[in-house]
């Protein structure tokens, strides 16, 4: 009897298209997920954050990111090509702000009183939540190289052909935002569970090497303009 609801229910589910729904899902998810897996500045802004202001300070951080990584799938899933060509024509002026802008944050990491903002236990307000959110939003829109790692992750596992459907990209891009989040979440509540085993001399260094490292990509994204501009154009 068992084995008989188990059948009618594969059958259902192949039928209704349920398993390629989740196969999609789960092949999206794992490509948001490893996609965000690269340490860069925004990852390291998000542990400066998690430290100093906790957990949602952290994910704050990463969710502008996973936010901007899930507008360069969308367009590349769905092709959206007046988009595309607006970042290929401008992709040296997106990177080079993007540049300035990591300077700036860098720069502002580092010269932040971490002991009087830890001592005084500051909260986080909503507005400053919501410039974090848009500082790390600017930053994953303002790497046009991202739209091209996307298509290469579809095109590599086999996503984007003749068959696949308008559904099947949406349910693939609602994986790629959640998986996305999966790992901010993941950084920002481990980094958070073990801050208390860190002394404030420690935070502050770790302040102080955050704000360095940020200011460095930031050089590093100018110089790269700078050197490989012809192949950019």
């Amino acid at each position: 009897m068992m084995n008989r609801y188990l059948n009618v229910l594969t059958l259902v589910i192949e039928n209704s298209g349920l398993l390629s729904s989740l196969i999609y899902f789960l092949k999206g998810y794992l490509i948001g997920f490893l996609a965000s897996m690269p340490v860069g500045a925004i990852a390291i802004m998000s542990v400066q954050r998690t430290m100093n202001n906790g957990l949602w300070a952290g994910f704050t951080v990463g969710l502008g990111a996973a936010i901007g990584d899930f507008i360069y799938a969308t367009v590349a899933g769905f092709s959206i090509g007046f988009i595309k060509d607006f970042i290929e024509a401008n992709k040296i002026w997106l990177s080079l702000a993007g540049g300035i802008f990591l300077i700036f944050i860098g720069y502002k990491i580092f010269r932040s009183d971490t002991v009087k903002q830890y001592r005084k236990k500051t909260v986080m307000t909503k507005r400053k939540m919501a410039n974090d959110f848009i500082s790390s939003l600017l930053l994953a829109l303002s790497n046009p190289v991202t739209i091209g790692g996307f298509t290469g992750f579809f095109a590599s596992a086999g996503i984007m052909t003749s068959e696949t459907t308008f559904f099947h990209i949406a349910i693939l891009l609602v994986g790629v935002l959640l998986g996305a989040l999966s790992w901010w979440f993941a950084i920002s509540f481990f980094v958070n569970k073990y801050k208390k085993k860190i002394t404030l001399r420690k935070i502050v260094m770790i302040n102080r090497i955050s704000g360095i490292l940020i200011v460095i990509f930031g050089i590093a994204v100018i110089i790269a303009v700078i050197i490989f501009k012809d192949k950019l154009l």
